[in-house]
């Protein structure tokens, strides 16, 4: 592939970049966002490097060569291709079964995902790092939008959420290149500026508007289940905040937040009754299985033993702390000793002092009371490490896999009185 071509796209990144730099939002993270991007490209080349070069296998790989089968098809037969990738429509039984995670196309978020990297590799010459430069590209707009916008709403909190969602490591790193999860973060942060728009009485431009929906179809179909966890959060969140901006509920954060817990209570219970995402005996069953499965393959290397784990409701209980904690702080720094395990046991260590911190700041100069915001964040990190836990018992995807929730803890842990003075200290 000539460098002309490369040059071509470079170009065109600099020019999304620069965009982005001339928005209003963006002038709040000017010490952060040249840095930060740089970051994240960086990590979404270094993904692709770590698993051609080291694992030589991998998700990333996997997707890469079945979007190249659709590419394919897309340059012999351009009618077919549009309604393979609009419709879900294939010209054969015989192509179907050339094109891998086709079995049920309508609900395979990998599937969803090869279309749309196929796509992708129509622009970009089918380069898989030009195409890991995009899809981090699109990670990092998300992220840095909704740190602009949670600065713009917690001012004294925008150092915290600039850390926790630009620069946490396994964070930037699993939410760069060409993985799902790419998608998932950036579409996710983006769901969560559009509820901070509303509810803090910023007027949407016409191009938000049009984006909304899009980011909200994206995310439920990249990671159905945690849509079912974070949209009914945000939209009790917006409820709340939309009737206590004309009620006099705005004047009593007590009831605000009681009636917060009230609406989401009542919206899963409704849920569950009517079976709008999933039953509880389905998802039980599920966890269930993907835990016994990927233990199955992770017996030979450093992974998580739930003794009490099954698929039923008491036992999935009784596994949740363990679950959760583990989801957080494992592996433990000398629980494993490959390089890669070190490095997750040095972060997984820097997450255990920061909850020390948060908890000793709490007992000396007890509980602030948190923006019903932070109570979403809270809620939906316990709920997540949890599921997180129960279904991952190996390390490596188990650090994969938590970036869904990690920034909203880094952020929590880093409002304490002690981080916020370290990180003055450090002229951060």
């Amino acid at each position: 592939m000539s460098l002309l071509f490369y040059g071509l796209h470079l170009l065109l990144i600099v020019g999304l970049v620069s965009w982005m730099q001339r928005q209003d939002w963006a002038s709040t993270l000017k010490p952060y966002f040249l840095p930060a991007l740089v970051f994240k490209l960086l990590c979404g080349i270094l993904l692709g490097l770590l698993y051609r070069y080291y694992y030589h296998s991998g998700d990333t790989i996997t997707y890469y060569k079945a979007s190249l089968v659709l590419t394919d098809y897309a340059l012999q037969n351009p009618g077919a291709y549009s309604k393979l990738l609009l419709f879900n429509t294939f010209s054969s039984e015989a192509f179907r079964a050339t094109v891998p995670f086709s079995k049920f196309p309508d609900f395979s978020n990998s599937f969803y995902f090869i279309k749309l990297l196929s796509a992708l590799n129509l622009l970009t010459r089918s380069s898989y790092y030009l195409n890991a430069l995009y899809l981090s590209l699109f990670s990092f707009w998300g992220a840095a939008r909704l740190v602009a916008s949670l600065q713009a709403c917690f001012p004294k909190r925008g150092k915290a959420a600039a850390i926790a969602f630009l620069f946490f490591p396994s964070v930037v790193f699993w939410s760069s290149g060409l993985l799902k999860d790419a998608l998932m973060f950036g579409s996710m942060c983006w769901l969560i500026f559009f509820a901070l728009k509303i509810t803090h009485g910023r007027k949407a431009r016409a191009g938000q508007l049009i984006l909304a929906p899009l980011m909200l179809y994206v995310f439920v179909r990249i990671k159905l289940f945690y849509a079912a966890v974070l949209i009914p959060l945000l939209l009790a969140y917006i409820f709340i905040k939309l009737v206590s901006r004309h009620t006099r509920m705005g004047e009593s954060y007590a009831v605000q937040v009681g009636s917060f817990l009230f609406v989401l209570v009542l919206g899963a219970l409704a849920g569950s009754l009517l079976g709008v995402f999933f039953s509880l005996d389905f998802l039980l069953s599920e966890m269930h299985r993907n835990y016994t499965s990927m233990l199955e393959v992770s017996r030979h290397g450093p992974h998580i033993v739930l003794e009490r784990m099954g698929p039923g409701v008491e036992q999935s209980l009784l596994s949740y702390p363990e679950a959760a904690l583990s989801a957080v702080y494992r592996p433990f720094l000398g629980e494993a000793w490959g390089a890669l395990y070190v490095l997750m046991g040095l972060e997984n260590l820097l997450l255990l002092v920061l909850t020390v911190l948060f908890f000793a700041a709490a007992l000396r100069k007890g509980f602030q009371r948190p923006p019903l915001l932070h109570l979403v964040f809270l809620i939906f990190v316990l709920v997540l490490a949890g599921v997180v836990g129960l279904t991952t018992p190996n390390f490596g995807s188990l650090s994969r896999y938590r970036i869904v929730f990690l920034p909203f803890l880094v952020y929590l842990l880093l409002q304490n009185a002690y981080a916020q003075r370290v990180l003055q200290k450090l002229g951060l």
